[in-house]
Formats: structure tokens, sequence, C-alpha cells
């Protein structure tokens, strides 16, 4: 048996995997001809980041779109719009990035944590009517990890309530729910562009909609109050949040390869999803044949499986931790998220009084999301890597490096329990 590389044995892997972000001669031209252009900013006609606006809507086949200067930015714009005031409630998954909720918090409302479902990660619709009180303004329903959230059951308690659905599509640009893109399903979509995502300019974000006035009131708010179309005066309230000519021109490039990047990751998931369903103790999320069929497609984000700490211990040396298998795994030279995954209420900033920003929340449901959190290993660009790229022969390290960790569970395990011996 081979030894680990965390215990001091040879990794399996020292080549590295492929980059991310992917790029080309494209992105260097696009950029050498905004520089030349001498209008690096700023809103007006015949911009790159019109250009952007104008293509990306046509991808999604929405009427409106808006570029701004992240997805952060994107949400709180959103609710601003929706008319979030000081005290208002905004139920949002009790799994999500932190800025899901803190979006709401630094608007001065109120972020209502509802669990997710169990085999999704996506926000569970029961549990988003249970979370719903006299209160409750809007829902924002996370794709993660390019899984569409069943926008089925959420649009029906939304209709049941008169509640608008904020689609927070940060990992799902690609995917799609019933042949129509996520973004496209809510009141309003919010994307990010920062640099894990699906297409990255460094930061950036869009927010799109449907709704006429809904769109005039977003394009004001992320240009200083200004009503669209270059006029002076301030009627409303607004911050600066625009994007870069820069920026813009990176996405414009990105998004017209965004089919082929997909096209391609699914086919690294599918590999690695066949091939590691195998190993005891691992489950990969979601398996490919299992998709809901309403899924028509996977935004491909990152490739997550579930991870078993009973699977890999031993009946007298115990269970290896989620940490220490992830630290295994980055030691064999499988690039894997380092970043224990915490649930948004147990967040400081939610969870712990004495923090200096504490944030008021209300948590209705929790306990799957914190047992995801517990089990959850990604990889892709949730790692940082474009590993899902990969053809098979170069994925096979990664179930190799996943094998090898499994014959040597019990040495794992056992050096687990010696203070210091693993460093995480």
């Amino acid at each position: 048996m081979t030894a680990l590389a965390l215990l001091g044995g040879s990794p399996l892997r020292t080549r590295p995997f492929r980059m991310w972000p992917q790029f080309d001669q494209a992105e260097f031209d696009a950029l050498a001809d905004v520089l030349n252009s001498r209008r690096w900013g700023g809103i007006h006609s015949g911009s790159e980041g019109e250009s952007f606006e104008t293509e990306l809507a046509a991808y999604l086949q929405v009427p409106h779109a808006a570029v701004v200067s992240s997805g952060t930015a994107g949400l709180m714009i959103a609710l601003r719009a929706l008319g979030i005031r000081p005290g208002d409630e905004v139920v949002v998954p009790a799994m999500t990035y932190v800025a899901t909720a803190t979006a709401v918090s630094l608007l001065g409302g109120l972020p209502v944590f509802a669990d997710i479902d169990s085999a999704t990660h996506t926000i569970n619709s029961s549990a988003v009517k249970a979370a719903i009180s006299e209160k409750t303004k809007a829902i924002i329903a996370v794709h993660l990890g390019g899984q569409p959230a069943d926008m089925d059951g959420l649009g029906a308690v939304a209709d049941t309530y008169g509640i608008p659905i904020i689609e927070d599509c940060a990992q799902s640009l690609g995917a799609a729910w019933n042949g129509c893109q996520t973004g496209s399903l809510g009141t309003i979509g919010v994307f990010s562009f920062a640099s894990t995502k699906n297409i990255t300019a460094g930061e950036g974000g869009a927010v799109v909609t449907h709704d006429d006035e809904l769109a005039a009131r977003i394009a004001s708010l992320r240009d200083h109050g200004r009503p669209p179309g270059g006029a002076s005066d301030h009627p409303q309230l607004g911050w600066n949040l625009r994007l870069s000519e820069f920026q813009s021109a990176i996405l414009r490039v990105q998004l017209a390869r965004l089919k082929d990047h997909l096209a391609a990751k699914d086919k690294g998931a599918a590999y690695l999803a066949s091939e590691l369903s195998s190993v005891p103790g691992l489950r990969p999320v979601p398996v490919p044949t299992d998709l809901d069929p309403r899924v028509t497609a996977h935004g491909r984000f990152s490739f997550a499986f579930t991870f078993d700490s009973e699977a890999f211990g031993g009946e007298e040396t115990g269970c290896t931790s989620v940490s220490v298998f992830r630290a295994a795994l980055r030691a064999e030279g499988i690039p894997v998220s380092s970043r224990d995954l915490v649930a948004c209420p147990d967040e400081p900033i939610y969870a712990e009084a004495t923090s200096r920003d504490y944030s008021t929340s209300r948590t209705a449901s929790a306990t799957q999301a914190r047992a995801a959190c517990a089990r959850l290993v990604l990889l892709g660009q949730a790692a940082g890597s474009g590993l899902l790229f990969e053809e098979s022969a170069e994925l096979a390290d990664v179930v190799h490096a996943v094998e090898k960790i499994h014959e040597n569970r019990c040495h794992l395990s056992r050096e687990q329990r010696q203070p210091g011996r693993i460093h995480v």
C-alpha cells in the first residue's frame, strides 16, 4: 500500500491541472481596443457595456440587462428596486455564500434562513413556505453550484403569497429549468462575474428582468439615481455601481465561448460522477443520470460530492473528518476547496452577538444545510481550478487519489487522533 502524501509518502500527481480563468488572444485584443478608445468607463451609447448587456439579454432571452460592479451590488440593487426597506424580511437559503444574506442586511432588512433540499442543496420550497411571515417581502432563490433551484415549487409559493422571487445566479450562468435560462424565471435575476464564475472579468455582475418599470429603476440605481438615457437630474437615491469598459469587453469574449466551456465541463463532470460513485462513502451531487428532468442544463460551476466520514474510518481508529480528507487530496496534488463550509446562520455576523458587525436575522430551519456543510467537497472553479476541462486520462488522477485515500483510511484516521500530527 502506497503511503499517503499527507503522511510522508509521494504525491500521486505533481503536474498541475488546467488553470482558471481560461483566456486567449481574444481577451488581449478586446482590452487593447478599449485602451485605444480612451473611453474606459461610464454609460454611453455604443459602449462595450451596452453591447454586453444586449448580448447577455439575448442569451438569457430577457428584454433587460444592466451590468453592475459585482453580484453583491446586483443583489442590493434588486432588493432596493423591489422596495425592500429596513425591517422587511427576505427569505434566503440557509446554505449559500454569505453575500446572499448580507445584501439584505446592508439595506436594513432581515434575512430569514430557510433550509435546503438534501439532494440538490438548493432552497426547499416547503421550508420557504414555513418561513414566510406578514413581514416577508421577497424570496431569494440561489442556484447553487450550477444546479437550478426548484422554480416550480418556489413559484407556487411566491404566487400564493404575492411575493417576488430574486434569482441569485452567481454560480449558474448557462443553467436552465424547463428550457428557460436561470435568471429569466423570477422577477429579477442577478449574476456575478467574479474570478471563479462561469464567465469572469475578475469582478462584475448583471441584473436582468422582464419588467420594464423595474428595468428603469435598476439602471437608475446603479448610476447615482439618474434616469436611463443620460439625464443629468437625480430623482432617486442611487449608488455608483457601474462596470468598467475593460471588464465588459472581457465578458463579451467570455460569453461567446460559454457554450463550449459548459460542454467541456459537463463531459469532465460526467466522468468523475461515474468513476467516483463506486468509491464507498462518496456520492456525487448531482449524479447526471439522476437529475430532475426539469433541469434541462446544468451550470457546472463546480463538481461536488458528499463525503461519509464513517466510510473513511475504521472500527478501531474512528472517522476521518472532511477537513482531513480535503487536506489529503491536496497533498496528492488534487486542487480542492480548502475552506470549511459554514451554514449562513452560523456565520459570526449572524450567530455571535459579540461580533462587531452582528446583524439581526431569523432562522426558520437549517438542519439539512448544516449537515451538507459538514460533508461537501468541492472541485473545479469553486477551488480556483480548471480541472473539469481536462480529458478523462487526466481526471483519472482524481479518482486514483480518492481511492488511495480510501485504501489508507485506517492510517489517516489513526494519525488524525494524534494532536498536531495532521495540519489541515
